[in-house]
């Protein structure tokens, strides 16, 4: 067996590098600031997505001009398309596995877990980090996203700026029982930027598997792709930059394997946090322990019952998940069902999965509003409904003003697109799609 050359030597050394321009940005605007009140401005920056006053602000004029100098290629540029129109087409289930896989992924890891129980960024405003985390992903899965003024542009330049002010918190609280343990490494440290640009990309296109699209590989390379110059305009090293798809996912699993093998006591508790986020959005129209079956189903770990306190699936459900895991990984299986194949699409193929599905997660109420649309796809559309509705600066209250009555999803989706795009209309919860 070939020996990674992601080794533990290069791994822990990045764990104690940070993001030298973006920090160095955050310790002249915040040097004067205690930890207290930077987590409070950083509250602030996340619900404004707009980064023009940011950028008057002369400590970080030299870094937004670095971070707007994106050199891409011509191949790349064919990439972000690629991938831009995928998201278009199926950016609602990568929502769905934002919820359910993507994050307690990496709910799974210790280290970086911390950060979020130590800041309580995912445990008291769940509902509005998710939020935050799913207009970024909306805002860079655009073919443009590279270019000066694009809004996915400046929203890697919000968020990286916003990592380093939380390491500069962290490190200099000055409260004896809330000093950092730098056996843990810097804050948000290069390893688990890493892992999170995965969770973005390979863990998606897993993810896609799992839910019976299957895409061509120049479709997940072109995922990659986009997403690996994403990470690099987020502050990621180029020691730890991936030669192509294959490195980039053995880069992936070694990341998961040592981070995810040690005790986890954050784990359950931002997991909580985060489905009953998810089951007070639905209004119980899914029970908690539902909930944790789409999630164990999507991780596909069982070390993650433990790790992330959740109920410890049946004999009967372990099964079902090994068979579906199984078929769905199959190369021959994702060429004869791969997503451009129309045949496949709705009629007998998609009323046999539901069935399934519906028994394995106990949804037939489900399968009888939606019979035709696959399971999992109208779950994650009510989701995104129900957040439609959240005002960001107030999450727990509907929006308000002409706008959010006029335009469905305005607060959320910062434009109307994707709300028609994905026909969301059709997933309100007090509407009976056959009335439609």
């Amino acid at each position: 067996m070939a020996t990674s050359k992601w080794t533990d030597e290069l791994l822990d050394r990045m764990r104690h590098q940070g993001d030298p321009l973006a920090d160095r940005a955050a310790k002249l605007l915040w040097e004067n600031r205690n930890s207290k009140e930077i987590l409070e401005e950083l509250r602030i920056i996340s619900r404004n997505h707009n980064v023009n006053n940011l950028k008057n602000v002369k400590p970080l004029l030299d870094y937004f001009q670095e971070t707007e100098d994106v050199k891409v290629s011509t191949e790349e540029i064919e990439a972000f398309r690629v991938s831009a129109k995928l998201f278009n087409n199926y950016g609602f289930r990568f929502c769905g596995l934002l919820f359910f896989k993507a994050l307690p992924t990496g709910y799974m890891c210790p280290k970086p877990g911390h950060v979020l129980e130590s800041t309580k960024l995912l445990v008291n405003y769940a509902a509005r980090r998710v939020m935050e985390t799913a207009q970024f992903v909306f805002a860079v899965n655009n073919a443009n996203w590279y270019q000066s003024g694009n809004p996915g542009l400046e929203s890697i330049q919000r968020v990286r700026l916003m990592h380093a002010g939380m390491r500069m918190a962290l490190l200099n609280d000055s409260r004896p029982d809330k000093k950092w343990n730098m056996e843990l490494g810097v804050p948000i440290n290069q390893e688990d930027l890493c892992l999170t640009n995965h969770l973005f990309s390979l863990a998606m296109i897993d993810g896609l598997d799992q839910m019976g699209v299957h895409l061509t590989y120049d479709e997940r390379n072109a995922i990659f792709i986009t997403w690996q110059r994403i990470g690099q305009s987020m502050g990621i090293s180029p020691e730890l930059y991936s030669n192509n798809m294959e490195d980039g996912m053995d880069q992936f699993k070694t990341i998961l394997k040592r981070q995810s093998a040690a005790e986890n006591p954050d784990g359950p508790i931002l997991t909580k946090a985060l489905l009953e986020s998810m089951n007070e959005l639905l209004r119980t129209n899914i029970s908690l322990e539902r909930l944790e079956d789409l999630t164990i189903y999507f991780l596909n770990d069982k070390r993650s019952w433990r790790s992330l306190g959740m109920h410890k699936p049946t004999i009967f459900d372990r099964i079902f998940d090994a068979v579906v895991h199984f078929l769905t990984s199959l190369k021959i299986w994702q060429w004869i069902f791969n997503h451009n194949n129309s045949s496949i699409k709705g009629g007998w193929f998609t009323r046999i999965i539901n069935y399934f599905l519906a028994k394995r997660f106990n949804l037939q109420e489900h399968l009888s509003r939606y019979p035709k649309t696959n399971l999992l796809e109208s779950i994650t559309k009510i989701i995104l409904v129900e957040l439609s509705k959240k005002d960001l600066q107030n999450p727990n209250q509907p929006g308000s003003g002409d706008l959010d009555t006029l335009i469905p999803g305005k607060k959320f989706f910062m434009s109307d697109e994707l709300y028609k795009e994905w026909d969301l209309g059709s997933y309100e919860m007090d509407v009976n799609p056959k009335d439609l």
